[in-house]
């Protein structure tokens, strides 16, 4: 088929790019920009412009995907599109840029419970919180399929100049995130503990695989990170749920909304299904514990447990992205 990618996110790009050649597809990619954020927001008028602006170059396509926010499959849900339609919600299927007052309105939410009426749609959520918000927390069931990112990239990916560090492998990256460095500064912590660490971006997840691990506080249901480390062998040492909760209280503690501590695991981070590929620990020296115990034989039966994995979650998820793009 041919397929247009319309998303807002990069990773959502590389990862569709992937599957698209992987599975022989000719695809293109499309995205929207305003300086205010407003593109996120697509109300009845927007949806209508873009639809206008583009509908000859639409048709061109036998499939749409819209990726990252699902609101930008309110341009063809509106517009009565009749080829193959596939919503993959990647930020909760109501997601709004705030400050925002009309939007998401009532005649969205009706659109998307529409959608069991239109054979050609499909909306798949890329984490199981996201049919779980839908259904338990916005009473708009969008069903049960679940489609991950595979952590691949594709043969067009051109990666960064490294990050420039002496001593990389003997490393720990803490991101520059806000549960790391807002809510509390990881830095200092695992410094005080004796554990090497550089803190900030990374180029990447070839750059990522050069560090010895990453610790990290969670901040979302999901992250593209998450497959990018299995796929790339990178360690992730987290805190334990119970532990999670004692750091965040009382502190400005960040979680993709909305926070729900009765639903953490289906969180990509503490989902059963994951609990052997992350290394959890219960405080601060349970981490240099865990750290000091990770010497190279460990790393490596780490890393190789996380390939195994990575390699047969590709192949399953290139068979359900296959069975949903077919014509």
């Amino acid at each position: 088929m041919k397929v247009l990618h319309l998303s807002y996110h990069l990773s959502c790009k590389a990862d569709l790019e992937y599957v698209f050649d992987e599975l022989g597809h000719e695809h293109e990619f499309l995205t929207f920009s305003q300086p205010d954020g407003q593109h996120y927001n697509m109300t009845h008028d927007r949806a209508n412009y873009y639809w206008r602006k583009y509908k000859d170059y639409f048709h061109k396509f036998d499939c749409i995907v819209t990726s990252d926010t699902a609101p930008l499959s309110r341009i063809f849900l509106q517009n009565n599109w009749k080829k193959k339609l596939i919503i993959w919600v990647c930020n909760r299927f109501d997601y709004s840029h705030q400050p925002c007052v009309d939007f998401p309105d009532e005649g969205y939410y009706k659109l998307i419970r529409d959608i069991k009426n239109r054979p050609n749609v499909e909306i798949v959520g890329y984490t199981p919180f996201e049919n779980h918000y839908a259904k338990t927390i916005r009473n708009l069931p969008i069903g049960s399929q679940v489609i991950k990112p595979t952590g691949c990239l594709p043969d067009t990916y051109v990666p960064p100049p490294p990050t420039n560090l002496p001593r990389k492998d003997e490393t720990f990256l803490v991101g520059p995130y806000h549960n790391d460095n807002v809510m509390l500064n990881l830095k200092e912590i695992l410094q005080n503990k004796g554990i090497r660490v550089h803190n900030g971006r990374y180029e990447g997840p070839l750059d990522l695989a050069e560090f010895k691990g990453v610790v990290h506080i969670p901040y979302a249901w999901s992250n593209f990170a998450v497959f990018e480390g299995f796929k790339f062998a990178v360690p992730f040492f987290l805190p334990s749920l119970t532990f999670l909760e004692n750091l965040r209280q009382g502190k400005a503690f960040f979680w993709s909304p909305p926070y729900r501590r009765d639903a953490l695991e289906l969180s990509e981070w503490y989902l059963p299904a994951h609990k052997d590929l992350f290394i959890y620990f219960d405080s601060w020296e349970d981490l240099q514990f865990r750290i000091q115990a990770f010497g190279p034989s460990e790393a490596r039966a780490h890393k190789n447990k996380l390939l195994k994995f990575a390699s047969q979650h590709a192949t399953n998820t290139l068979k359900s992205w296959k069975n949903l793009l077919v014509p």
